[in-house]
């Protein structure tokens, strides 16, 4: 999912509740890493001049995978790397994907439901469910940062909410997942390969920073001679969001597309207040369970990134 910004001040929100506990995170910036989720390998070596296999599609697979089974998996990783020195960074990568999977399953049920009212309020915006959801996504991006930090999305620039390559960080993410893609998903890959996925994201982020709106204007004209509706400025980051309650301040009733005997009015601020204490709990639950202790279907109810429902993984965009 394209709402970098969202997991970025969500991933602070989730922090400052562990250090009032007494629970800080070790390594902030492999935190903020894993705040970004499977969504990092999204961008790995799909650009046209970058050479090399691609692991977007693992990505994908691990946002459909159970969440219990992909928890386990790093804490099998972990428990391997006790004794090395790169047992805390990894760590505090994996503390940093419960803060995004606690935001994706709490929000992607609403961003399901409205994205199809927004579809059906705007049937020519976008040719593909996908247009309207990373439509939702970027505005809701822009409302949460001036929520929280009172910016202006043309003041941001996305790759920020990535840190650098210091000290071997990306490496280390590397040496992360290659256990975690071959026992998961059974594929072999080579951790130098696995650690190009937060540069390249870094890199894709840079092209989809649009501080003045210039991007949006020059892309239009392209949309509309392809017929393709908005392929590319779905991805940009609003300026102004007057034009939609995108965060459902009114409070219309929406329900879980996956289970619609669920009914709710919540605005996305509330869900998104509420998942930041679920994300914190998680955590220390996790900490608490290292090396061998609670399952990690105990901690998550293996609830999916997409449907925040036990067993139900795959999202209406799949």
């Amino acid at each position: 999912m394209p709402a970098t910004i969202a997991h970025y001040l969500f991933t602070y929100r989730v922090l400052h509740r562990l250090k009032r506990r007494g629970m800080a995170v070790s390594d902030f910036p492999a935190a903020l890493i894993g705040t970004q989720g499977p969504d990092i390998f999204f961008f790995h070596r799909v650009m046209p001049w970058q050479p090399g296999i691609s692991y977007a599609s693992e990505g994908r697979r691990l946002h459909r995978t159970s969440p219990a089974r992909l928890f386990e998996a790093f804490r099998t990783v972990l428990n391997a790397e006790r004794s090395t020195g790169q047992h805390t960074r990894m760590q505090s990568y994996v503390e940093g994907f419960f803060c995004h999977y606690a935001l994706d399953r709490a929000a992607h049920p609403y961003v399901y439901w409205f994205q199809e009212e927004l579809r059906r309020e705007r049937p020519q915006y976008g040719k593909h469910p996908c247009q309207y959801h990373f439509c939702l996504e970027s505005a809701l991006d822009t409302l949460v940062l001036r929520r929280d930090t009172g910016r202006r999305a043309g003041d941001f620039r996305l790759p920020s909410v990535l840190p650098p390559d210091e000290g071997g960080l990306y490496l280390t993410v590397g040496r992360l997942y290659q256990p975690v893609f071959r026992r998961l998903l059974g594929t072999p890959a080579d951790a130098e390969r696995l650690a190009l996925a937060p540069g390249d994201m870094r890199r894709a982020l840079a092209l989809m920073t649009d501080r003045f709106a210039l991007r949006r204007a020059a892309l239009r004209p392209v949309e509309m001679l392809s017929g393709r509706g908005h392929f590319a400025t779905s991805l940009l980051r609003p300026l102004e969001t007057s034009d939609w309650d995108y965060a459902n301040e009114s409070g219309r009733e929406w329900r879980n597309p996956f289970d619609e005997t669920y009914a709710s009015r919540d605005s996305f601020y509330e869900l998104y207040d509420r998942a930041a204490d679920e994300a914190a709990n998680m955590i220390a639950e996790f900490r608490e369970a290292l090396p061998g202790g609670k399952s990690m279907a105990e901690i998550t109810q293996d609830r999916g990134f997409a449907t925040d429902l036990p067993g139900i993984y795959r999202g209406n965009s799949d």
